[in-house]
């Protein structure tokens, strides 16, 4: 009889094993669940959308958020003293810790009158500056909670959910929140274009360099330094980084606004240029500002002017070797051939991924939406692209392992 017992509870093992398998949750069971979804997570997009939250400004975003936080039922849910909104979820014990990021912070200082003044809806496509970048990925973390329990997902890994304030102006929140807490073992960023991968982070440097000279009257300036000739000297010098017979693929440099003088008939005293550097190297990347930024100041220095360098914003470049191996990364390729697409990992991302990268945390950063026009205020989402972020975003966490 115990032999016959021991059978049976066999049996029955096998069954229960094979019950559990026939009812895990499928890319199809995502997809219906996001389909009848729809409507309610449109809804809370443009309540989001109709918030204001220039960088610097998310107070009343992450109020927003911190309550949605709460409200879909996330673990330890705060928010730090720099604005992050941070909230968790917990996965297999002793499993290793996924961050999943979305930055709230948008790029204009208007508020919601006028943001509802740019709103509208028009052939598939939501129309108002921050429906895109990146309001929708902020929408994903809350539904990500809601779509893994009603679909009974037990995610594998513990989570940590992070809508980070400031990334527009360098990243400041995630930095923030990575200085201040464990590390985690692997991040998923989420911002940008549904349909690619990037294991790697474009360093974007922005600088301003002044030049400097005593004011004179048109009249008592000749053969007297001008500031304005300063500058001339010195943009003509770094325009000859341009010139070079072997330019570096990955090296984008441009001086983009330039400003200064006060009246016609008098000498500039101050003369300023911005300078907007990147490279995938860091090493590289400062090695290439210093050149320029030396024969700049020659320049000044040379036609009696001063010099003075002011960094404006920093993005850390980060590149991990064998990044595109890693698993976080191959999950991420293998949801989006599940959806159709052919991604192609890159190394150029441009998000909050790149902080984590130069920490040699391994991350993938992924999108959310298809947008145009961004950071303007013509910018629009087409709304069935942000589903397909949703889709992906439930498929990636449910195949992590």
């Amino acid at each position: 009889m115990k032999r016959v017992g021991r059978v049976l509870l066999g049996m029955l093992l096998v069954l229960a094993t094979a019950g559990t398998a026939f009812a895990a949750v499928t890319d199809e069971d995502i997809a219906a669940w996001v389909d009848k979804n729809k409507e309610p997570f449109f809804k809370d997009w443009v309540e989001l959308v109709l918030i204001p939250g220039k960088s610097r400004k998310e107070e009343l975003r992450g109020e927003w958020i911190k309550k949605k936080f709460e409200e879909v039922g996330l673990e330890n849910v705060t928010m730090d003293p720099f604005g992050n909104v941070i909230g968790t979820m917990k996965g297999n014990p002793g499993t290793e810790t996924v961050l999943i990021d979305s930055h709230m912070d948008t790029l204009f200082d208007i508020g919601a009158e006028e943001l509802k003044g740019y709103y509208k809806v028009e052939d598939g496509w939501m129309h108002c500056p921050g429906s895109g970048d990146n309001t929708p990925s902020n929408i994903g973390l809350i539904w990500l909670k809601k779509g893994l329990d009603a679909l009974k997902i037990t995610p594998k890994v513990n989570l940590i959910f992070l809508s980070n304030v400031q990334e527009e102006v360098g990243l400041y929140g995630m930095k923030y929140y990575l200085a201040n807490n464990p590390r985690p073992d692997m991040v998923i960023s989420v911002d940008g274009g549904v349909g690619g991968v990037s294991a790697g982070g474009m360093g974007i440097n922005w600088y301003k360099v002044y030049a400097r000279t005593p004011a004179r009257h048109t009249n008592r300036s000749w053969g007297f330094p001008s500031a304005m000739k300063s500058m001339g000297l010195a943009i003509t010098e770094a325009y000859k980084f341009h010139e070079r017979d072997n330019p570096e693929p990955t090296l984008r440099f441009n001086l983009g606004v330039i400003g200064g003088g006060t009246v016609e008939n008098a000498v500039a005293e101050e003369v300023w240029v911005t300078l907007d550097i990147r490279n995938q190297e860091a090493d590289r990347l400062k090695a290439f500002e210093n050149e320029v930024f030396a024969a700049m100041q020659k320049a000044i220095e040379d036609s009696g002017g001063t010099y003075e360098k002011e960094v404006v914003m920093e993005i850390s470049a980060g590149q991990i070797p064998g990044a595109e191996n890693h698993k976080i990364v191959q999950t991420a390729v293998e949801t989006l051939r599940a959806l159709g697409f052919d991604p192609t990992v890159s190394f150029s991302g441009s998000s909050n991924g790149n902080a984590a990268m130069a920490l040699g945390i391994p991350t993938a950063s992924i999108g959310m939406t298809n947008s145009e026009n961004g950071h303007s205020f013509q910018e629009c989402t087409e709304i069935e692209s942000v589903y397909t972020g949703m889709r992906q975003l439930l498929m990636l966490v449910n195949r992590l392992q």
